[in-house]
């Protein structure tokens, strides 16, 4: 399920409303998390993120 949320376009105050999904929220949190630089979610080496395990499409893993 879907729900509308305003979000930050770039790093420069823009907003955008998108329709949010579980997945998305994730991605787009991420993406803010490298400054909206257009790099590879995959490429993230925080395991101390709360969102660490949850940031690809495979499945949690413990980071312990």
């Amino acid at each position: 399920m879907a729900i509308k949320h305003r979000i930050r376009a770039d790093g420069f105050g823009k907003t955008k409303v998108v329709n949010l999904t579980a997945r998305k929220a994730i991605i787009y949190h991420c993406r803010e998390c490298f400054g909206f630089v257009a790099k590879e979610v995959r490429e993230c080496s925080s395991p101390l993120c709360p969102l660490y395990p949850f940031r690809t499409r495979d499945k949690p893993r413990s980071t312990v």
